[in-house]
């Protein structure tokens, strides 16, 4: 049950129906998925928030603030803060103790909170600094929001505005829809900033988001078999087929999220095995034929003479660094373009290089290249989407069979990818 102040009014009607808004919240947590796979930074994702939720909740300022310290001694610190109008008392950075206040009523209920007036709560709370101080931002309403992450209440989502009475019970309902984003974005940030917790947060999240995501693209694959999709309205069918390739995107997501925290748990192992290279190149080929075909891309794979017939190494994760960069080049190449790849040894290393006629990368960008959500400049030229976690994952494998990788680009001209391993 939301908590209203004793002071409260819901007299602001919902301006927006109910399937309206759930659209429009949909529409954001497309764009927030969309850009989370694109690697894209923690304040540039909440300052897109901030200008997209006032469509379906009221507000002139937003604050995100998390619980820090133990048991006993808590405090709830402001992480993220954007205002229409101007702050100067309560801002990034502020702390107040948890201990006895009404956010920690708020955080033990999982409740959320409404004021409308805030002067007069603060009349009836004349202990509340964090009220008073408000007050002094000219801010008059608030509807408070717990954030939970990993089953427990991590922090607090204010709404605030500077009018009396702006917030309804309509407005906590649609937080609830947006709960579960914005915890997801929280743990994110944290990710970015926490190196050590790294690993442990991520494997908490993918198992969170795999298994619901998995449920979803089931439902929608099979409302494609029955008997009445075929009469549904062509848009209703893009509604679907919309919510097919997006799902198909973050469950590929995750399933590289997984990946690459798997690379990290093994801490430079890896097992190998002796195979046969010649089986090796032939898989190679018929990969690398079935991926650029569908671009209309000629490919071609050559071999220097004196390659040992046997080498060792560990066959599905460099299978994984190729597919990876044969998939690049396609998608960062016109159609009618040539792809090749060639093999060599040199001394003591097996050198594998992957040549394209794409659009080239500025020198500039290189560096961004293998590093993890690392981003260029350059499109892929259809469309195609990319998670960003692709060349880091390539990098990890190859670093870890005790080889390098590297890219040599023109703009313009193309790329050549190459990375040895040690023989």
């Amino acid at each position: 049950m939301v908590q209203l102040s004793e002071n409260s009014e819901q007299s602001v009607s919902a301006k927006l129906s109910l399937p309206e808004t759930q659209f429009r919240i949909g529409r954001i947590l497309g764009e927030i998925n969309h850009r989370l796979g694109e690697g894209k930074e923690f304040s540039e994702i909440l300052d897109f928030l901030f200008d997209s939720l006032n469509t379906v909740i009221p507000y002139d300022r937003i604050g995100i603030a998390l619980v820090e310290g133990e048991v006993g001694h808590q405090k709830v610190c402001a992480k993220w803060m954007k205002s229409k109008i101007p702050a100067s008392h309560i801002v990034k950075g502020y702390c107040a103790s948890l201990e006895g206040s009404s956010l920690q009523q708020i955080l033990e209920t999982g409740e959320p909170r409404i004021i409308n007036d805030l002067m007069s709560y603060s009349q009836a709370h004349p202990q509340s600094e964090s009220t008073k101080l408000i007050i002094k931002d000219g801010i008059r309403s608030s509807l408070t929001c717990p954030l939970k992450a990993n089953n427990r209440f991590i922090g607090i989502v204010f709404f605030s505005s500077k009018d009396l009475n702006t917030y309804q019970s309509e407005h906590v309902q649609t937080y609830l829809e947006l709960a579960d984003q914005l915890s997801l974005i929280i743990e994110y940030g944290r990710l970015r900033s926490s190196d050590v917790s790294k690993n442990q947060n991520l494997r908490m999240i993918l198992h969170d988001l795999r298994s619901p995501l998995g449920v979803i693209e089931g439902f929608l694959n099979l409302a494609n078999d029955m008997y009445w999709y075929e009469g549904l309205d062509p848009a209703v069918k893009r509604v679907f087929s919309v919510l097919q390739k997006n799902s198909h995107y973050m469950l590929e997501l995750l399933e590289e999220l997984s990946e690459l925290s798997q690379l990290d748990a093994q801490e430079g192992r890896i097992e190998q095995r002796e195979i046969t290279l010649g089986g090796f190149i032939a898989e190679l080929a018929m990969r690398g034929r079935e991926l650029s075909e569908k671009k209309e891309i000629s490919f071609s794979i050559s071999t220097t003479s004196g390659l040992p017939t046997r080498v060792r190494m560990n066959a599905s994760g460099i299978r994984r660094v190729l597919d990876n960069l044969i998939t690049n080049a396609v998608k960062y190449s016109a159609r009618g373009t040539r792809m090749q790849i060639l093999l060599r040894s040199n001394k003591d290393r097996l050198i594998f290089e992957v040549k394209d006629e794409g659009q080239g990368i500025p020198e500039t960008e290189l560096p961004k290249l293998f590093r993890e959500f690392g981003r260029t400049s350059v499109q892929p030229t259809e469309g195609e989407r990319s998670t960003g976690l692709g060349l880091a994952i390539a990098k990890k494998i190859v670093e870890q069979h005790g080889g390098q990788i590297s890219v040599e680009s023109e703009v313009g001209r193309g790329s050549v990818f190459t990375f040895w391993l040690p023989l």
